[in-house]
């Protein structure tokens, strides 16, 4: 780390209250994960204490960011409540920087979680945590990470987040976040028509059910087990990446929750491991846990589907720029994601981008040996 950074960041661990004058910052280093945002191990000693302790840095992207507006504080705020709630396992929240005079941006500080997250690439029914549990200690984790989503969307919003209240206004949720997605993919798209994203968007936007506010939850908005930390036994202890959290219908994080495990598992041929839910039995345990009835699901399957899709033709824009990609390359709206939303909607089904096909391949092979 530049010495200059390092002298930065002690300084400022100096004036915020969680950490204070005694701390002695003695690493930071970067860590995997964190697509859309970048995130960095803080290794630092605390007052009194003889050994040092890990924290986690998330940064908030300045530069070939995945999303139209990042907002590292309104993160920290969803998590935050969360962890004063205490219905949720999420990492506490230590300190928040708003400036880019420390680590030439915003970002947040939280305690770091010893949890293992399942492996979602090339499938989490393919490699990873899951692949290594018996099936009864896969079984509950699913039930502990079904759990924790129906966990998020019993919490009462209106008191432990009434930012997300004001954001909303007069629309509905689903209206707002409609509203985002059609800016974000127009960003993302820039003018070029894609023949399934533009018809899903017609689709979504035409097709919206109609809202209930009295029935609008806290959303996660990335509901998937691979966003969580779990024990040994499969038990949650940490829920993480709330950058995408909204108030809305629950069925938003369900439908979100089973596109992706189609997307991990029927749309590449991948059989699910023994203990992991088929799609009616996660509709049945989510009604049964929550006391709610997911409705609509195809829709919501679409709209998780076009939030990947979007993801994916900006991650094949960045790496056409930084030359990991040729120009050429059609991965961005030939994917897993567009055949999903093909497939719901009754449109031909586009083939796989060659590009596409082998970098799954490849995944699929360094991580098999």
């Amino acid at each position: 780390m530049p010495q200059d950074r390092h002298e930065r960041v002690q300084r400022w661990l100096a004036g915020q209250p969680a950490f204070g004058e005694g701390t002695r910052l003695e690493s930071i280093e970067p860590m995997a994960g964190g697509q859309s945002s970048d995130l960095l191990r803080m290794t630092c000693t605390l007052p009194g204490r003889i050994a040092p302790e890990n924290f986690v840095i998330r940064r908030e992207p300045r530069s070939k960011q995945i999303f139209l507006q990042a907002d590292i504080r309104r993160e920290y705020r969803v998590m935050d409540g969360l962890s004063a709630a205490g219905r949720v396992p999420v990492p506490t929240m230590l300190a928040l920087e708003s400036g880019s005079d420390v680590l030439d941006a915003p970002f947040l500080v939280m305690a770091e979680v010893n949890g293992e997250a399942p492996l979602g690439k090339p499938s989490n029914h393919v490699a990873g945590l899951l692949t290594r549990l018996s099936k009864e200690t896969r079984a509950h984790l699913w039930g502990s990470a079904m759990e924790a989503l129906v966990g998020i969307h019993a919490s009462d919003w209106r008191t432990s987040h009434p930012f997300l209240a004001k954001e909303l206004g007069s629309r509905s949720g689903l209206e707002r976040h409609l509203d985002r997605l059609r800016r974000w993919y127009a960003w993302t798209a820039r003018g070029r028509p894609f023949a399934v994203t533009d018809v899903a968007l017609d689709y979504l936007e035409t097709c919206r059910p109609d809202a209930d506010p009295e029935r609008e939850v806290l959303l996660w908005g990335d509901a998937r087990p691979g966003n969580m930390l779990f024990d040994p036994a499969g038990n949650v202890v940490a829920v993480l990446d709330f950058e995408n959290a909204l108030i809305g219908p629950a069925s938003l994080d369900v439908g979100y929750w089973v596109m992706m495990d189609r997307f991990h598992a029927d749309m590449i041929d991948v059989e699910r491991l023994p203990g992991w839910p088929d799609e009616a039995e996660t509709i049945a345990r989510y009604e049964a846990f929550s006391g709610r009835t997911v409705a609509d699901l195809d829709y919501y399957i679409v709209l998780a589907a076009f939030f990947i899709a979007t993801t994916m033709i900006r991650a094949t824009d960045l790496s056409i720029e930084s030359g990991r990609l040729s120009s050429a390359s059609t991965m961005g709206h030939a994917n897993t994601a567009t055949q999903i939303i093909a497939h719901v909607l009754g449109s031909p089904i586009p083939e796989l981008s060659p590009d596409y096909v082998e970098i799954r391949q490849l995944r699929r092979r360094t991580v098999l040996g």
